[in-house]
């Protein structure tokens, strides 16, 4: 039978776009040179950790998981992860102090960081560059149902992916999907982002077994999409997508995924499928608005900008931006009880001047000095002469109900956080940073930083 003009037009666009993917795999693919050095250096941590253990007495050894272990790196972007191992009768105190005291062993510089437990990220030269590592210490459990910690998951899921992902040729395929969802700025679990984890990456390439195949099927996703490997699911919840973790079925692998970063991933696989190019894989340096720019794009908006500015709290992120993101909401609820009306808000950290920033776009910033108190219905008497008592004339009567006119304690944004913005909910190390000193001002009055430039940037939508 002839082939239409339709399947014609299909298999050149299929032509097109396993040659777009083929390009990009031979570009992101580490070499043979990258791939021998990121195994040197990670086997010569390893033995370091082993023979520091032997040397202070300490029951534990070292293996290596994350992307570098199961060869999913995208080429410049090996971050190692070595867990360090102990017995799982050890204590929660002697994993601490014993896991940090034989990480810093090994390592000249580095921080200490927090994640379920403490975990030092070191800095390593090694060959042609700087290697960051992580060097996390775990419980080296039996069974994934019997976790003393979230981490202990890690090495199981390490078993898991290497089994059914190595030597299937479909690593180049997780390579692809990381790649693309960097250029999307949705790749990363962390609560900055919200984005999809590497993990998450490796079960979706398992599931639909190419890069291509994936975004078909995510071009179709609806909310509550459920995807389960290994048929096991036990998880029932309300995210955007359900990824069941093959080694424990009551997980969602996908539970850290936003609405938006779901709904941004589905939109970009139909218009790359739509329309194939190289620009869906080409990381772009984040360029700042400039103070010109943004001063008419919000002319042509018409509304107004409050800025509040303090010194970020020294967390890690996936500390910080959820505290950040209660913040905000509570702080727009203040303003919304005030009167006022907030068209969109956000918060960013801007990290040449170490200051978080939340900003307030408004619809409604100023307001008379009076409003309106709508007392009892005038037929409540006793209600009713409560009111009048408790207020002074004149009183007005509308709709069968005493209405008084009060003065309004604040009648612009800035003066009303400027006042009460200590009196929001803003969790622990905001709340505290607050009380050290914090800045009110409309946009007009602020310092256009480069963060503030670039939030803006991604804030109007701007790539």
């Amino acid at each position: 039978m002839p082939v239409s003009v339709a399947e014609e037009k299909e298999k050149a666009k299929e032509k097109v776009l396993n040659a777009i993917c083929n390009d990009v795999i031979e570009q992101i693919r580490p070499g043979a040179k990258e791939q021998a050095e990121v195994k040197a250096l990670t086997e010569l941590i390893i033995a370091n950790l082993n023979s520091k253990a032997m040397e202070m007495g300490i029951d534990a050894h070292a293996i290596s998981v994350g992307s570098t272990a199961r060869n999913t790196w995208v080429s410049g972007e090996a971050d190692i992860d070595i867990f360090i191992m102990f017995p799982e009768a050890t204590s929660d105190q002697d994993l601490e102090a014993k896991g940090l005291a034989l990480a810093k062993s090994v390592c000249d510089r580095y921080e200490e960081r927090y994640a379920s437990h403490p975990y030092i990220h070191a800095y390593f030269h090694f060959g042609d560059r700087e290697y960051d590592v992580d060097l996390v210490p775990c419980f080296a459990v039996k069974d994934p149902s019997r976790l003393k910690s979230a981490v202990d998951r890690t090495p199981f899921h390490n078993e898991y992916v290497i089994r059914r992902l190595s030597g299937s040729g479909l690593e180049d395929e997780v390579r692809l999907l990381k790649r693309f969802l960097r250029c999307l700025g949705i790749y990363g679990s962390e609560q900055r982002r919200k984005g999809f984890s590497g993990y998450l990456c490796e079960l979706l390439i398992l599931k639909y077994r190419s890069f291509v195949s994936f975004l078909k099927h995510a071009a179709e996703w609806r909310y509550g999409e459920r995807i389960d490997i290994e048929g096991h699911g036990k998880y029932r919840g309300d995210e955007p997508l359900i990824v069941i973790d093959p080694v424990d079925a009551k997980r969602n692998v996908a539970a850290a995924v936003s609405l938006y970063s779901f709904s941004r991933l589905i939109d970009a696989a139909r218009e790359f499928l739509a329309r194939p190019s190289h620009e869906f894989f080409q990381l772009k340096e984040p360029k700042p608005m400039s103070e010109s720019e943004f001063r008419r794009i919000a002319k042509e908006r018409g509304t107004a900008f409050v800025v509040v500015r303090f010194r970020a709290p020294e967390v890690v992120e996936d500390i910080l931006f959820p505290q950040l993101s209660k913040a905000e909401v509570s702080v727009r609820k203040l303003i919304e009880r005030n009167d006022f009306v907030v068209y969109r808000s956000g918060v960013t950290v801007d990290t040449d001047t170490d200051e978080a920033i939340m900003v307030f776009e408004l619809l409604v910033w100023q307001l008379p000095a009076i409003k309106k108190h709508i007392g009892p219905p005038v037929t409540a008497r006793r209600h009713a002469e409560k009111f009048k008592n408790k207020h002074s004339p004149p009183f007005i009567i509308e709709d069968g109900r005493y209405v008084v006119e009060v003065k309004r304690r604040y009648t612009d944004v800035v003066s009303l956080l400027k006042h009460e913005l200590k009196h929001c909910s803003l969790g622990k190390h905001v709340s505290k940073a607050i009380e050290e000193g914090y800045e009110v001002s409309w946009i007009e009055e602020t310092r256009f930083s480069t963060g503030i430039g670039l939030f803006f940037r991604d804030y109007f939508g701007y790539s």
